[in-house]
């Protein structure tokens, strides 16, 4: 899909590095070594990429060197359209088609960063009136397709307004922190 809304090819290929990986910092070369591409098509996008605010470059020793800009104010949705096209996106959306009464679904900082602060920590949330044995399932097909282990939650909606109003830590720690809605919305939650 995010090839169709792009013109260029290269250009889903530098976002597609830079936001899942926030600390990427890549020079030219090192880009076209990456995605395969010619070095002329990567360094216009690149570019194109530092023009439109999502890019910044720096000079580091004799090497132009581009990282994620921090301050684009697009930066979050851009991110959140390139892990909803991923793989865990996918599934996550297919699994939000089969089963009945998934409100939302939220991907953690923990999945997003790779990192784990404490036991607590998921990777995803699942917020409605599901049969959490069938969600159980999904998941764990997930997991099988992703070759890695899902930590998850799931929370009745009236459940999550319950914990919500007490701020509970457990769900305070999600909502504070980074975050994708990979389906539904906030508003859902209101």
């Amino acid at each position: 899909m995010l090839k169709n809304i792009f013109i260029s090819k290269v250009r889903v290929g530098i976002l597609k590095t830079y936001l899942t990986d926030f600390n990427a910092s890549f020079h030219v070369r090192g880009l076209v070594r990456e995605l395969d591409e010619e070095i002329n098509a990567v360094r216009r996008e690149l570019i194109n990429l530092e023009e439109a605010g999502i890019l910044r470059s720096r000079k580091e020793g004799n090497k132009l060197v581009y990282r994620i800009d921090p301050t684009c104010p697009i930066l979050w949705e851009l991110r959140s359209m390139f892990f909803k096209e991923s793989p865990i996106g996918q599934a996550l959306t297919k699994l939000a088609k089969e089963i009945e009464g998934i409100k939302v679904i939220i991907l953690t900082e923990s999945y997003i960063n790779q990192k784990y602060e404490n036991k607590t920590d998921v990777d995803l949330l699942f917020i409605g009136d599901m049969k959490v044995r069938d969600l159980s399932s999904a998941v764990g097909q997930i997991e099988k397709e992703m070759e890695r282990e899902i930590r998850f939650s799931a929370i009745k909606l009236e459940d999550y307004h319950f914990a919500r109003k007490k701020k509970e830590p457990f769900l305070m720690n999600i909502i504070e922190k980074d975050k994708i809605i990979m389906f539904g919305q906030l508003s859902d939650l209101l």
